[in-house]
């Protein structure tokens, strides 16, 4: 398929001039506004979307792509809408990609896509000339440049407005055509010299022949043949016969030509006849209908704002009286809290009598006094006090009974270690000076002795025989010690005294020892409670509030009074506060009672609630229908913009069909009416003519018999042969001249034609959108005519019935309008997405206005195409934002707002009419 729409949801940019790294861009709203700073990338993001589509930017002339700070892969790629059907769309510097949704990606060519994008009709002879072809249709007709805005009227400048005139409408690759042959009709070789040598050679023959033909009786015959010729096909020319033969031949020959391009053009319009006359009568039918759709699309468009301001305004008195509603509750729940805050234990005696003043209460009620960060705190001291209440009073009397039962310290603790030192090392010395001076034998026995004499047990530890008892065992081992010998007797003797002394001072180290031990327990344990008592103390300043030492005397019944009393106290503050704002509010003056302000300033919220609560009871219902009338408005209108595309559509097709047949019309008929008695005389006219031809070419016959006369002689042979290949040569080039200059008429004629037909359907709606964006209402219609060299922009003015010069009488802004009112004109038939790079450089501030009124109109009644603006103008972006932010029920606008630059990267923002649960981005 060919010359589908395509619509861009969001691209994705990356390493791409003026952007670094990678950038999401979302372009899926009716109307989306680039905002930046020159510089900052908003032409970067139109070039990118240009080289995804066309593979080649034609602002850059080959400029590298690539961003001079950037990292990674070049590429950019689309989530699109192309002939409704979901797209994504991939290009990096070596490849092109496409996804259809259901579908496997794949690599497609350019061909490919341009293809799709484009209409058959644009043609190239080689596939780099369709490539350049396709290329330079799509960008001129989806990107409309401030740089080709002023030329659309600028009758100074006929060929760049006619080539931007056909770029818009979708036929520019004609006009380059038509170009093409005018460059190759200038490239044509000059035949000045071919014609001089013939002049020449024709001089020289002429003057044998006038010698030889002298006498001819058919001489004067031809002469007549060619003067009646050059009487019909005026002017004559004058010289030899041979030379007015030459120039009558090429006449004759360019008038056979003619007849037969008409009697072919004649006989297609009798074909055509029939069809022609019902798609007319087809496309009155549907203009009608078109009227009368916009005609209901404008009134319904008309209610819907009346309806809209209502809606506006009851809203306003419900948020109004919301608010107020709010408000005063959020008041009235403060004061109601003066019953429970002056009946409060601890509190209530302060108001048993009489009505005293909110200085005389601070005076009597210590809490009330202070600031509020100190009432929270000890708001929140005694609420933790009350909470720990039993863990406190057992901390204290853990502390007072430690300190009553008192453990006492170790006494001479390192000498008794020293004194175990002492004894242990005299049990060593021992040790080694018995060994000096027993045998095996003897120390066996005095180990046994000492075992016998250190434990209770009647076994024997050498041969653990059972003795009966530890006595007789202890007799039994004394009785063979005597077999020792006295020195050794000595050693086992000192040995065991030694022993005997190192078992008491480990006792006593044990026993010093254990009541160190306490003591290091009594010490900490002590010095705990006095740790967690004092983390009480220093959290709730309650030492120092109450004038106290210790918990020891605090009671449960007392905290639930100082936390009532501090409760009541923040209340109070909170009441004081309201009275003091709510006196202010109602400008009433305060009474010395605190009671008695409560009060009054009770009597006057009811009063404020009840006529809020009038309000809101009045003006709900109405704000409820209004807004089902408005949205039922806003469908109606939606509806008629769906009928009336359809019904363009249908007139768009029906107009295709006519144009050929207009064409070929105008060719024969220029602007007389389609009329059948017309038709017939030009078939007579083109039939005598050809009967006339018939005659000319007979009477040329006989006039080149004449010529060929008596031609024996060798020099006129020779000067003949001459004359012919001369001739031959100037023939090729006067032919080719000849037909080059009549395509480039009948082809320039076409254009013109063409560009006349494309025009009709868009005069309507762009003269609408002109009138729309013209704020001061002087020019109510356009028009075009024919001027010298191209067609020429008219408009209508009040007052004047005959239309007026476009350029003469239109100043820059609004030539702006009027080539902004055919672009969207056009763009409305063509759908899909389109690009407008400063559209509102040249108006002032009233014309600004109006047209950011008609980009709204775009973006709510015209859902087939999507446009895309970038600007540098901070007023521009604040207005359009403030443009749609009154309707929030449907997604019509993207302002996005770009910062930064190629070197440190670009960032965007992005803001919408309305919230969205989720995008792309």
């Amino acid at each position: 398929m060919n010359n589908l729409p395509i619509k861009f949801i969001t691209v994705t940019i990356q390493n791409f001039r003026g952007i670094p790294d990678k950038l999401v861009v979302p372009l899926d709203a009716p109307l989306t506004v680039i905002h930046a700073a020159n510089g900052t990338g908003k032409s970067t993001i139109c070039y990118a979307l240009e080289w995804l589509i066309t593979g080649k930017v034609y602002d850059l002339n080959g400029a590298a792509l690539e961003c001079q700070w950037g990292k990674g892969r070049t590429s950019v790629s689309a989530e699109c809408l192309i002939n409704g059907q979901p797209h994504e769309l991939t290009r990096t510097n070596s490849s092109l990609w496409m996804t259809q949704e259901g579908e496997k990606k794949k690599k497609i060519n350019d061909e490919h896509l341009l293809e799709m994008l484009t209409p058959p009709s644009i043609s190239g002879k080689s596939t780099i000339a369709l490539r350049k072809e396709k290329r330079g249709w799509l960008r001129n007709s989806r990107w409309l440049y401030s740089n080709s805005l002023a030329l659309l009227i600028d009758n100074n400048k006929a060929d760049e407005r006619q080539q931007i005139f056909a770029d818009i409408l979708g036929f520019g690759h004609l006009t380059s055509t038509l170009r093409d042959l005018r460059d190759y009709r200038k490239a044509l070789p000059n035949t000045k010299g071919l014609a001089d040598n013939v002049a020449r050679v024709s001089a020289e023959i002429e003057t044998l022949k006038t010698a030889l033909t002298i006498s001819s009786p058919a001489k004067q015959m031809a002469l007549n043949n060619l003067d009646a010729i050059f009487t019909a096909l005026p002017p004559a020319v004058e010289g030899s016969i041979s030379e007015r033969l030459g120039a009558a031949k090429l006449r004759v020959k360019s008038l056979s030509q003619k007849q037969q391009r008409h009697l072919v053009v004649l006989n297609t319009l009798y074909e055509q006849w029939t069809q022609y006359h019902s798609s007319l009568q087809q496309i009155g039918t549907l203009r009608q209908s078109v009227d009368v759709l916009m005609q209901e699309q404008k009134q319904a468009s008309e209610d819907q704002a009346v309806k809209a301001s209502e809606l506006s305004k009851a809203q306003q008195r419900v948020s109004d009286a919301e608010r107020a509603l709010k408000w005063a509750d959020e008041s009235l729940l403060i004061l109601q809290g003066w019953q429970s805050a002056t009946t409060a234990q601890g509190v209530g005696e302060f108001f048993q009598a009489a009505d005293l003043s909110q200085a005389e209460l601070t005076a009597k009620f210590v809490e009330l006094g202070w600031s509020s960060d100190r009432q929270e705190q000890w708001k929140e001291a005694t609420a933790l006090l009350s909470a720990n209440f039993q863990k406190i009073m057992e901390l204290e009397r853990q502390k007072n009974d430690f300190i009553a039962n008192p453990v006492v310290p170790a006494i001479d603790y390192e000498e008794k270690v020293r004194l175990a030192d002492v004894a242990k090392n005299w049990r060593i010395r021992a040790e080694a000076e018995f060994d000096a001076f027993s045998n095996v034998l003897g120390k066996l026995k005095a180990m046994g002795n000492e075992v016998a004499h250190s434990h209770d047990d009647a076994h024997c530890p050498l041969c653990n025989y059972n003795w009966g008892t530890t006595n007789k065992l202890r007799l039994e081992i004394s009785s063979h010690m005597n077999v020792l010998a006295p020195a050794l007797e000595a050693a086992a003797s000192a040995l065991s005294q030694a022993r005997q002394n190192e078992q008491e001072a480990v006792k006593a180290l044990a026993l010093a020892a254990s009541q160190k031990s306490a003591y290091d327990t009594y010490l900490a344990r002590i010095n705990s409670i006095s740790q967690e008592l004092q983390s009480f103390a220093t959290r709730t300043k309650y030492f120092e509030i109450m004038g106290v030492q210790n918990f020891s005397k605090m009671q449960v019944a007392g905290l639930v009074n100082l936390n009532s009393r501090v409760t009541a106290a923040i209340q109070l503050s909170r009441i004081f506060a309201k009275l003091t704002e709510m006196e202010t509010f109602f400008g009433i003056i305060p009474a010395n009672g605190a009671s008695t302000r409560v009060s009054i300033s009770l009597e006057h919220f009811d009063s404020y609630k009840k006529h809020f609560q009038e309000q809101f009871d009045q003006y709900e219902p109405a704000r409820a229908h209004l807004v089902l009338v408005v949205q039922g408005l806003l469908q109606a209108v939606q509806a008629k913009a769906n009928e009336l595309s359809g019904l363009n559509a249908s007139i768009a097709a029906a107009v295709r069909a006519t144009s050929g047949f207009d064409s070929l019309w105008r060719e024969l008929f220029g602007d007389q009416p389609v009329w059948m008695p017309s038709y017939e005389l030009m078939r007579q006219q083109v039939s005598q003519r050809g009967n006339d031809i018939a005659t000319y070419s007979r009477m040329l016959d006989e006039c080149e018999a004449v010529v060929s006369v008596d031609n024996d002689s060798a020099k006129l042979k020779v000067l003949e042969q001459d004359l012919v290949e001369l001739t031959s040569k100037l023939k090729v080039g006067t032919g080719y001249i000849a037909e080059a200059d009549l395509a480039i008429e009948q082809y320039a004629l076409h254009v013109k034609n063409f560009t006349v037909s494309s025009l009709k359907p868009l005069l309507s709606p762009a003269a609408e959108l002109f009138s729309r964006m013209h704020a001061n209402e002087v020019y109510k219609g356009l028009g075009v005519s024919e001027g010298e060299d191209a067609l020429k922009w008219t408009v209508f003015a009040e007052g004047h019935e005959s239309a007026l010069d476009a350029e003469g009488k239109l100043s820059q802004g609004q030539r702006q309008d009027l080539a902004l009112s055919l672009y969207l004109a056009r763009a409305r038939n063509t759908g899909g997405s389109f690009f407008l790079d400063e559209p509102i450089a040249h108006l002032d501030d009233l014309n600004r206005v109006a047209m950011l009124d008609i980009f709204r109109l775009v973006a709510t009644s015209m859902p087939s195409m999507n446009l895309i603006l970038t600007t540098a103008s901070d007023s521009l972006a604040r207005h359009m934002a403030q443009k749609f932010s009154s309707i929030t029920d449907r997604h019509l606008v993207n302002m996005i707002h770009l910062e930064g630059n190629p070197r440190t990267g670009v960032k965007m923002t992005v803001q919408r009419n309305v919230v969205l649960s989720s995008h792309p981005s």
